[in-house]
């Protein structure tokens, strides 16, 4: 009983032995098709499968053919290519001048219809100087079988339906096939290429990769996404498919059509400082006078600048008493409007609101650092999120003359927060779904279009039985009227051969016919009175077995045998026949020829003695 094994199992054994590494594809498409194909060989597990796979190594072609859907055309998506045409390549066209070189690659090309697009629009912008330019378009695919029908460049007349007719008649030539023109096909590099494995192309101005990373799972859509980062040149354009990643966070692209999927890479880092809130710092009070001694005007400019913050601010003296502070700050942390100037911030309730407050303010007496750190505050039945920041204040001397308490209230922020990550979540699952939803749909697509050839084969297999039927119907016709013929032929051989035997049965003599075996065919009534039959005998006979005597019988057969070869008659005179009456006659042997090429002999036995007289006599003289 073979070894029980997952899927995960059969594609490791499939990578390492014989190189067809599947294992960064999405784990449902993989399912799907692998059990499409055991279906279609009626086999029940993965285990079995694999070993199937070992003992018929062709399967493995087979089984890529399963898993590599090959859904494309040419201009898939017409409102995307109108755009790449119009917007895209003019961009990138246009600082290429005569003798430079422009490069693409169409990524996972599959039978080259993308492929042979690209070299279509290149060749409509620049119409007849195309030859100027050096134009390379690379097409790669992991399937051989596809890449040889895009080399052929061989599409029927439903392939080519979204091509404009007068593209049509001047990229393609035949009737009921088409195929590219040279001029394109010459445009267009075929060539075998993992993705995920192999090295890119370099040194391309335009990438096109349309719904072929929907298959991957993310580790291996971002692996890939870094290679073809690598593979375009500055500013590059990279096309995507239309249900594929929009990249809202990559680094290395940036959108330039975003329902399209089309990106540019970004050529260099955008780095940007954090925006900074500067706020206006206390200055240092003069040795042994505290805040309070400020002017009456300083003391309101102050109090009223804090009063219009939404943040919270607290005040600290060298001694951490409360200086100042502002209503927002007794606000965020849920206390009753009080004034908590002159209290030791110890000795208030902020402590029990947060208690790491009095720890993290002990840690930046050390190296007067500023710190920050969030904290969590129950506020009725919510809760409240605060970033407090604590900001020593040191002097030009560098003597810390107290300290700032800075409150931001972070829960709104948080909740958006929240939602931003839940909204891209639901995004990410959404585009998930759309890519699962497009595998689907290139399946089906796929399967449509093997029942629709399917349909043909088998449509085309019936005319051929109805023509085989027809020709059938026209031999059997034939036949009848043959076999008619034959009929009326046979009716008129048995007419000749009743007045034939009509014609022997009237002579008066002893007739018998021989074939050229020596077997009696026939014998008139006269013939079988002379040796003693009443009537036909039941058996054939030979001339051998007639009762003669030896002597005769010899002679019967020599004569027989000389008149078949020399075709000519031969008289036996006087033979005795050793019958009593009428023993002694002539006997005549004649060649008969016959219409189907059998050979006779007619042996007429004529008495001598005995015989009657009058008219026998006379014809006898007379013959004689």
């Amino acid at each position: 009983m073979a070894k029980e094994i997952t899927l995960n199992d059969l594609l490791q054994e499939l990578a390492e032995r014989r190189k067809l590494d599947f294992r960064g594809y999405k784990q449902t498409t993989l399912e799907r098709r692998f059990r499409r194909r055991m279906f279609q060989l009626d086999v029940g597990d993965y285990a079995s499968y694999a070993e199937y796979i070992r003992s018929h190594p062709d399967e493995v072609n087979q089984l890529l053919n399963t898993l590599l859907i090959n859904v494309t055309e040419f201009l898939r998506d017409p409102p995307a290519w109108e755009i790449v045409r119009h917007e895209i390549l003019p961009s990138l066209l246009k600082q290429i001048k005569p003798g430079h070189s422009f490069r693409a690659w169409s990524a996972g090309c599959a039978s080259g219809e993308e492929a042979y697009s690209i070299a279509m629009l290149l060749a409509e912008h620049f119409g007849s100087r195309i030859q100027d330019y050096d134009v390379k378009i690379y097409a790669t695919d992991i399937d051989e079988e596809a890449l040889n029908s895009a080399r052929r460049g061989e599409y029927s007349l439903d392939q080519l339906r979204r091509l404009r007719p007068e593209w049509r008649a001047k990229y393609f030539h035949g009737k009921e096939t088409f195929r590219i023109t040279r001029e394109i096909r010459r445009l267009v590099i075929f060539g075998r290429s993992n993705l995920a494995q192999d090295a890119p192309i370099s040194h391309v101005n335009l990438l096109v990769c349309r719904n072929v990373l929907i298959y991957f799972d993310s580790p291996l859509q971002n692996h890939i996404l870094a290679r073809f980062h690598y593979a375009l040149e500055p500013d590059g354009v990279l096309f995507l498919g239309k249900s594929e990643s929009q990249l809202t966070n990559s680094s290395q692209f940036r959108r330039l059509n975003a329902r399209w999927r089309i990106f540019q890479r970004i050529t260099s880092a955008q780095m940007s400082d954090d925006q900074r809130h500067s706020r206006p710092e206390l200055g240092d009070a003069p040795a042994g006078r505290s805040l309070p001694d400020e002017s009456e005007a300083a003391r309101r400019q102050q109090r009223e600048l804090l009063e219009t913050l939404s943040a919270g601010v607290f005040l600290l003296g060298p001694d951490d008493t409360i200086a100042q502070h502002n209503t927002s700050a007794l606000s965020l942390f849920a206390l009753p409007p009080t004034n908590l100037v002159g209290k030791r911030l110890q000795d208030t309730d902020l402590i029990t609101r947060i208690p790491e407050l009095l720890p993290q303010l002990e840690a930046t007496r050390v190296n007067n650092d500023v710190l920050r750190f969030p904290a969590r505050i129950k506020v009725g039945p919510e809760e409240k999120v605060l970033e407090v920041s604590i900001r020593p204040l040191v002097n030009e001397r560098g003597q810390r003359g107290g300290t700032l308490i800075h409150v931001d209230d972070q829960t709104v922020q948080e909740k958006l927060q929240m939602t931003v990550e839940e909204l891209e979540s639901t995004g990410e699952e959404l585009q998930s779904a759309n890519e699962e939803l497009e595998t689907t749909n290139e399946e089906l697509q796929s399967t449509n279009e093997e029942l629709e050839t399917t349909n043909e084969e088998l449509q085309s297999t019936n005319e051929e039985l109805e023509t085989t039927n027809e020709e059938l119907q026209s031999l059997n016709e034939e036949l009848e009227t043959t076999n008619q013929e034959l009929e009326e032929r046979t009716k008129e051989l048995d007419q000749v051969n009743n007045v034939y035997l009509q014609t022997l049965e009237k002579i008066r003599l002893p007739v018998m016919l021989v074939n050229h075996e020596r077997h009696i065919e026939f014998w008139n009534s006269r013939a079988l009175r002379l040796f003693g039959f009443k009537s036909k005998p039941p058996m054939d006979l030979t001339i051998d077995q007639l009762p003669l005597s030896q002597e005769l019988k010899t002679t019967l057969i020599r004569r027989h045998g000389i008149v078949l070869l020399k075709e000519q008659p031969i008289v036996a005179r006087a033979q005795s026949l050793g019958t009593g009456l009428n023993s002694v006659a002539d006997i005549h042997f004649s060649f008969i020829p016959r219409e189907d090429k059998s050979r006779n002999v007619l042996i007429m036995f004529e008495p001598v003695d005995g015989r009657p007289s009058g008219k026998a006599t006379k014809s006898r003289k007379k013959r004689k």
